[in-house]
């Protein structure tokens, strides 16, 4: 087990990784202060890449390591983006799947350094993240907006770079009205693949989060995440989940069907 804060891993079954700790987010959901960090700045100094890898690499994993790029930090903010580049392109060499969340824009541009080095379909998968679009300025306010955001889609069409709109946190009265709105998106983008999650909360329940063993967030999902499944499920030809990890082992899963 490896636990820094940068990095935090239970087995080599998935590690994550932060580049820097802290946020500029200011999301009123957030569950950094909770953690002991802060949502309105970053802590300390970004740390390098390199010394990231090395890090990774003296505590041992396999290509079948889970790469999950932030938990503690915005791995997309112009501070770190530089390094959060590195970590992709090394670990999409070394065969790793990676996974990443984002409320920053992701341009085709950006993405374009990537498509070289992946190796097969969904070995990169970037997560955009999005509470609310109707009150975004106010809940996640430190955020690019969602229009901007949501132009990170277009790397699942010019360059078959799979993304995901990651509806998570679900905020109770909050993300159940803007619906409509986020079915629009989904739409306009073409999106294939949305997770609709949970909230981390201090309510002790039986599932807590995964980048943490010291059971301080829990899992506390409502009721309207189940509605808003529900009406999602309903469109044509998109893939609705409830965890990151379950969109990561569906393309792997894919893989594996094809080479069987």
């Amino acid at each position: 087990m490896i636990d820094t804060g940068y990095l935090y891993s239970k087995d080599n079954k998935r590690i994550f990784v932060n580049t820097c700790l802290g946020c500029t987010g200011k999301c009123s959901y957030c569950y950094l202060g909770k953690m002991g960090y802060d949502n309105t700045r970053i802590i300390g100094e970004v740390k390098k890449a390199e010394e990231l890898i090395e890090e990774i690499e003296q505590v041992g994993i396999s290509k079948d390591t889970l790469i999950t790029l932030g938990c503690f930090s915005e791995c997309w903010d112009d501070n770190n983006k530089p390094e959060t580049i590195k970590l992709i392109k090394y670990f999409l060499q070394k065969g790793n799947q990676v996974e990443l969340s984002t409320k920053k824009e992701i341009s085709v541009e950006e993405a374009k350094a990537f498509v070289s080095l992946i190796q097969y379909l969904g070995q990169l998968v970037v997560f955009v993240s999005s509470a609310t679009i109707s009150k975004w300025n106010t809940i996640e306010r430190g955020t690019d907006s969602p229009s901007k955001r949501f132009n990170t889609f277009e790397i699942s069409k010019e360059l078959n770079i799979p993304t995901a709109l990651y509806m998570k946190p679900v905020l109770k009265g909050i993300t159940k009205q803007d619906i409509e709105l986020y079915k629009e998106v989904i739409r306009k983008h073409a999106v294939k693949n949305v997770v609709v999650g949970s909230i981390f909360g201090e309510k002790e329940a039986e599932e807590t989060v995964h980048f943490s063993d010291k059971r301080t967030l829990f899992y506390n999902p409502i009721s309207e995440e189940l509605e808003i499944k529900r009406r999602l499920m309903k469109m044509e030809n998109l893939r609705v989940f409830s965890r990151s990890s379950e969109v990561t082992q569906y393309y792997k899963d894919k893989i594996k069907n094809v080479t069987r």
